[in-house]
């Protein structure tokens, strides 16, 4: 068991992140939201702070797209890695911004 940790610790360490950016990576990809962490509103001005899931801890935020439907405004956040480094497959999250103007008062669903 003890020889498995240090092997483990090893790869850890050696698969870490480089943040050597390369434009040569694959376009931004949709992630998944999981929770709204905050959400401030001033006037008619919305900002939420949206965690999102991410495949490997080598993913940045790139943006985040709208649409409006009536009442309806969805959010679409996307990430990509930041290299092409080979690293361990494990889940990890990212906090994407999200603003939008509303344009009168009403009841809104995001």
């Amino acid at each position: 068991m003890e020889k498995f940790l240090t092997i483990l610790s090893f790869i850890v360490i050696v698969g870490g992140c480089s943040r050597d950016f390369n434009e040569q990576l694959p376009n931004p990809y949709p992630v998944s939201s999981e929770f709204i962490k905050s959400v401030a509103i001033q006037e008619r001005t919305v900002s939420f702070i949206v965690v999102c899931m991410i495949p490997e801890p080598c993913w940045d935020y790139v943006r985040t797209d709208r649409s409006a439907s009536g009442q309806f405004i969805t959010f679409t956040v996307f990430a990509r890695r930041h290299n092409n480094d080979a690293y361990l497959q494990v889940l990890s999250s990212i906090e994407a911004p999200a603003t939008i103007s509303v344009p009168s008062a009403g009841t809104y669903t995001f």
